[in-house]
C-alpha cells in the first residue's frame, strides 16, 4: 500500500510490531512467516527506495520520518526493528532517530566497524553501474542512487560503533563466509567487539552474504524467541 505522501508499506500478521525497512532488499519476497506468525510485521520503504516516490532530495531525518509517518498512520507506538544488509543498518539507525525502537535485529552487517568511507563506496558503486546498462537499470528499479549516497554519508558521519552502542537490546547474525562483512571488519574482531558489549550474535556456517539472505529460516526462530522474551511493547 502507499501512504498519502508516497511512502510504500505493507503490514502482515498480528501482535507486537516489528518494522522491516526496505532499502536494497525487498523482504516482501523473503519468507518471514516465523515472524508474521507471532508479530505484526510492517515493511516500509522510505522515499527514494523501493516503490516509494523519488523526490530527488533526501536526508536521514526524512528517511526516519517516513517510517514514523507510516507507523502513526497504523496506530503503532513502540516497535522492534529487523533487517538484513543495508536494511539492517537502517533498522539500527532508526534506534538513533526515534525513541520508539525497543530492540534491533540486524543481519549481514558489522555495526561496530569503521564506516567512515561508506559514502565514497556508494558513489563508486553508482559510478561503476552507470557504465553497465543492465546494472544501472537494476539500481534504478531498486532505489534512487542519490538516496543511497545520502544514506551512507550519514552512516559514515557517525562515531564508530554508534549503531552498536544503542540504548536498547541488539542481536546480530551473519554467514561464516560473508565476504561483504569481512571487507569492512574481520569476523574475529567483530566477535570480540560484540562479546565486549554483551551483544548476542549467530554465525551460520557455510553461508556467504547472499546465501544467508536465502536461509534466514536458520536464524528467524531464535530471533523471534529473543524478541518475544523482551519486556512487552507499549501500544
Amino acid at each position: 500500500m502507499a501512504h498519502p505522501e508516497g511512502i510504500w508499506w505493507a503490514s502482515v500478521g498480528e501482535g507486537p510490531a516489528v518494522v522491516v525497512p526496505r532499502l536494497n532488499i525487498d523482504c516482501a519476497q523473503v519468507d518471514l512467516s516465523t515472524l508474521t506468525d507471532r508479530f505484526r510485521v510492517v515493511l516500509v520503504a522510505p522515499r527514494g527506495f523501493g516503490p516509494s516516490s523519488r523526490p530527488g532530495a533526501y536526508d536521514m531525518a526524512g528517511f526516519v520520518d517516513d517510517i514514523d509517518r507510516v507507523l502513526d498512520h497504523l496506530g503503532v507506538g513502540s516497535f522492534d526493528t529487523f533487517g538484513y544488509s543495508m536494511n539492517g543498518v537502517m533498522a539500527a539507525r532508526l534506534a538513533l532517530g526515534t525513541d520508539r525502537v525497543r530492540a534491533v535485529a540486524c543481519g549481514g552487517f558489522p555495526l561496530t566497524a569503521d564506516l567512515a568511507g561508506m559514502g565514497d563506496r556508494a558513489r563508486a558503486r553508482n559510478d561503476a553501474a552507470r557504465h553497465d546498462p543492465d546494472s544501472w537499470t537494476e539500481i534504478l528499479q531498486t532505489y534512487d542512487p542519490l538516496a543511497t549516497e545520502v544514506f551512507w554519508d550519514d552512516i559514515a558521519s557517525l562515531p564508530r560503533a554508534a549503531l552498536a552502542d544503542l540504548d536498547c537490546p541488539i542481536r546480530l547474525w551473519w554467514g561464516q563466509e560473508d565476504g561483504v562483512l569481512a571487507s569492512l571488519v574481520s569476523p574475529a574482531e567483530l566477535q570480540r567487539d560484540l562479546d565486549s558489549r554483551a551483544i548476542p550474535y549467530d554465525v551460520v556456517p557455510g553461508l556467504d552474504h547472499d546465501g544467508m539472505l536465502r536461509h534466514l529460516d536458520l536464524v528467524l526462530p531464535s530471533i523471534a524467541d529473543w524478541l518475544a522474551a523482551l519486556p512487552a511493547l507499549d501500544s
